[in-house]
């Protein structure tokens, strides 16, 4: 840390947890933060040194849209609106809690006459979910646009705030989707629901404050203020309504419909990109890639069975998985994690001449899926990680459109 940290810029990062994650909202990230675990935490290590970081608290099982919404309304402050479209068209409510703003300057001018920019960075589904929210952010939602009186509409849904990115990067991130939903499809929908009804319980009472699934908009749990002991309920209905509807997170992980929800997206000729994979597993004799004894123990399970399953060739939507998916992180494929294959994307060779609009696909990694949030890291291990991401993006030239 006695190493040079900024260089061009000093822009702030903004941190998305993966599914089941939690904020900096949360009491959990108190004692266990998502990013740092039993280590410490990151953002709190590197305010010490100067940096910004935060961690919104979104949804960990809602939709990449709907996490997305809940992120924009903390950076910038005010109420979630998912959208006046996509909320009559997915049956849940429109608006959600409200923030005070994170980064009330984002996209305010400086002293220099700049565009004040922000990172962001992604785990797992945190990944799709930042690739998402930076398209939402240049591009906007022309469907909402059109369907939305004009002085109703978000300015989350406008775009037209190319500059204001600096960088994307990505932590064993479903860059393509997973396969472990098609390998567990026959009990995933009774696994899904159990266990958004129990969670949605919990966040009905005051140990919502602790650990917050925030899923009020689709009637499951409450809102803070609103928690009692006494409104304990496990609500299969709209847990039902919930995972068949077409905004439920494991929609956004089918291979197949993360293809359809992401056909569009490109890589911005403004932003920098990059991609973190990892392997936490190893062929056997039998052709099958099972885990390593270092993968933390509770994926043991997931490794094998992604690691074993090579898809269902008489079903389409499984056809296109074959054994290049069974190497993984004890839960997501590797070769998901790597930089999204269809925009543009290049090896990364080193800190040197790096260009926007490229994705740069990092080496891939020994470490299971949970050690980028500092499972199995030692405190340096896991600070210098996090402190040679910081240091490269801060030297990057800022470019603006």
């Amino acid at each position: 840390m006695n190493n040079q940290l900024f260089g061009l810029n000093n822009y702030p990062y903004v941190v998305f947890h993966g599914f089941a994650g939690f904020g900096d909202n949360e009491k959990i990230s108190k004692y266990c933060p998502y990013f740092g675990f039993y280590n410490q935490s990151i953002p709190k290590l590197f305010e010490k040194y100067g940096a910004e970081m935060h961690t919104p608290s979104m949804s960990g099982f809602t939709s990449m849209w709907d996490r997305a919404c809940e992120a924009w309304a903390q950076i910038v402050g005010g109420r979630v609106d998912y959208g006046k479209v996509h909320s009559e068209k997915m049956g849940h409510a429109r608006y959600g809690r409200t923030y005070e703003a994170m980064v009330p300057d984002w996209g305010e001018l400086d002293d220099e006459g700049k565009i004040k920019k922000i990172n962001v960075i992604g785990h797992s589904f945190g990944g799709p979910t930042v690739r998402f929210f930076v398209d939402m952010v240049v591009r906007g939602c022309q469907e909402e646009i059109d369907g939305t009186p004009a002085e109703e509409l978000s300015e989350f849904f406008k775009g037209g705030h190319e500059n204001w990115i600096h960088s994307c990067t990505t932590l064993a991130a479903a860059n393509d989707g997973i396969s472990f939903l098609y390998a567990i499809e026959k009990p995933a929908p009774y696994i899904a629901q159990a266990l958004v009804a129990f969670l949605a319980g919990l966040g009905s009472i005051p140990f919502g404050d602790w650990y917050d699934p925030q899923m009020e908009s689709w009637g499951l749990g409450c809102a803070p203020e609103e928690r009692k002991w006494s409104k304990f309920r496990l609500d299969f209905k709209n847990a039902k309504r919930y995972y068949y509807s077409e905004d439920c997170c494991l929609n956004d992980l089918y291979i197949h419909k993360f293809r359809e929800r992401s056909a569009d997206w490109k890589a911005f000729d403004n932003i920098y990109y990059f991609a973190y994979s990892a392997c936490c597993t190893e062929q056997n004799a039998e052709g099958n890639w099972v885990p390593l004894k270092k993968c933390i123990p509770f994926m043991k399970p997931t490794a094998k069975i992604v690691g074993k399953y090579k898809g269902n060739p008489a079903d389409a939507n499984h056809a296109e998985v074959d054994a290049s998916w069974q190497m993984n992180d004890g839960l997501v494929n590797t070769r998901t994690e790597q930089a999204p294959r269809r925009e543009n994307w290049q090896p990364w060779e080193g800190d040197f001449d790096l260009k926007p609009g490229v994705w740069y696909d990092m080496p891939t990694e020994s470490k299971d899926h949970m050690c980028y949030c500092g499972t199995l890291e030692t405190k340096a291990d896991y600070t210098i990680f996090f402190y040679d991401i910081l240091k490269r993006i801060n030297n990057l030239p800022t470019v603006d459109l």
